[in-house]
């Protein structure tokens, strides 16, 4: 599997006509120093890839630059079909069709075992693996057993705490996870969309296009909150009645045109976070 940094400088410029160009305001996220960029790689366990969302160590990279908490709201609807599409797009299901049924700290859990639930659970395990909950050392062993497959859960978890004791340290927090006095530390991913690769039954393979935010937001942050882009393909394994998370590989983009608003100060992101709970996804 390629390893490589997931954080990439906006475009250059756009096309289209003469655009107004904006002076930002001078507020912590204008002198920060140089955002990081984590590196995606596999980890072996047992002779078999397993795959961890954010690992290895944080490197720093020039250019541009979630609260685990997540509210229990869901949503159904199904979506008008466009006449032209086939049946495997991915507007013809619909969207409740693979709903969990249950959660496990915070963590949707409990899906059909159908193409629209490992969908649903691929979505929400990226969105629990790429959160805050992760840098804590008190949450990380429990979201791990919440969506990982029993059967690489405990190496997955030692792993995970010596990658994490570097990536603390990187990302300005305590070696227990915490951020420092009066900030806030941000890891929030948001699926934009999912596309079945394949499902032999009791394996399914998915795609989940995500945007993440991370980064310490509040006054007098060194780790202002930046956004990546990427495409995470996780093979899930149908166990103990329900998708659990086994591997994964994930790619770059595709990213739109950024840089087109004014970035928001430290305090009103602090206050975003706080104000606005997480998603739950379904398929």
């Amino acid at each position: 599997m390629e390893a490589g940094p997931t954080r990439r400088p906006p475009a250059a410029g756009a096309s289209g006509g003469a655009r107004t160009r904006i002076r930002l305001p001078a507020d912590p996220y204008s002198d920060t120093a140089p955002r990081r960029s984590r590196l995606r790689g596999p980890l072996i366990v047992g002779g078999v890839v397993v795959a961890l969302f954010a690992i290895i160590a944080l490197v720093n990279q020039g250019g541009k630059g979630g609260s685990p908490n997540a509210a229990a709201a869901t949503a159904s609807a199904t979506p008008t079909p466009d006449p032209s599409a086939t049946a495997s797009a991915p507007l013809t299901t619909a969207y409740d069709a693979g709903q969990a049924s249950d959660s496990a700290d915070g963590v949707p859990v409990g899906y059909p075992h159908t193409s629209s639930g490992a969908q649903a659970a691929a979505a929400n395990y990226v969105v629990a693996f790429n959160s805050a909950a992760m840098v804590r050392s008190s949450a990380r062993a429990r979201l791990v057993n919440a969506i990982a497959d029993p059967a690489i859960a405990s190496s997955l978890q030692g792993q995970f705490d010596a990658a994490y004791a570097q990536i603390d340290g990187n990302e300005g927090l305590t070696s227990s996870g915490q951020p420092p006095a009066g900030q806030t530390y941000v890891e929030r991913a948001a699926p934009i969309g999912v596309s079945l690769v394949s499902d032999s039954g009791n394996t399914a393979v998915v795609s989940v296009w995500t945007v993440t935010l991370q980064g310490l937001a509040g006054a007098n942050s060194q780790h202002a909150v930046y956004e990546d882009w990427s495409t995470v393909t996780v093979t899930l394994n149908w166990t103990h009645g329900d998708w659990k998370w086994f591997s994964f590989q994930s790619s770059d983009g595709p990213a739109p045109l950024g840089g087109l608003q004014t970035p928001a100060a430290g305090s009103t992101l602090q206050a975003a976070v706080s104000k606005f709970g997480g998603l739950r996804y379904g398929r």
